[in-house]
């Protein structure tokens, strides 16, 4: 097993071990229970909470998850598919620290499962406001 695949296996993990607790703790929900509304296995689950896998799991599944926990597929798509740290973008360029950090910090909470649709509609709608081009006003 690579490097690459571990990491897909342990970030994966993480993910769905956090919507697990979060919908317990929203909805007092049971893994049994989360494996009953998504309509994945329970042994599915308890795999997936331990990493414990060789092929990536099955999109359909997965989507199944993510809407029974209204979670964003995006989230457990980039868990399981985890970037190289150790390489860079050809001509990436510099940026100030600072904002990377907010940036990964919104990110973050973006993917959180424990982040409430609300507040996630709230920084996406920030997020629009301030990419939205800067209307000139000459004259």
């Amino acid at each position: 097993m690579g490097d690459t695949q571990r990491a897909a296996q342990v970030a994966f993990a993480q993910f769905v071990r956090n919507a697990v607790d979060a919908a317990h703790d929203e909805h007092g929900w049971s893994i049994k229970q989360v494996a009953a509304r998504s309509g994945v296995g329970r042994s599915t689950v308890f795999r997936w909470l331990s990493g414990d896998w060789e092929h990536h799991p099955e999109l359909p599944k997965v989507r199944a998850f993510c809407a029974a926990l209204d979670l964003p597929l995006g989230a457990a798509l980039r868990a399981l598919t985890p970037l190289a740290y150790n390489t860079s973008p050809p001509d990436a360029p510099v940026a100030d620290p600072v904002v990377e950090a907010l940036f990964m910090a919104v990110r973050d909470r973006l993917v959180d499962p424990r982040t409430t649709a609300a507040e996630r509609e709230h920084i996406r709608a920030s997020l629009c406001h301030l990419a939205r081009p800067r209307s000139s006003r000459a004259g």
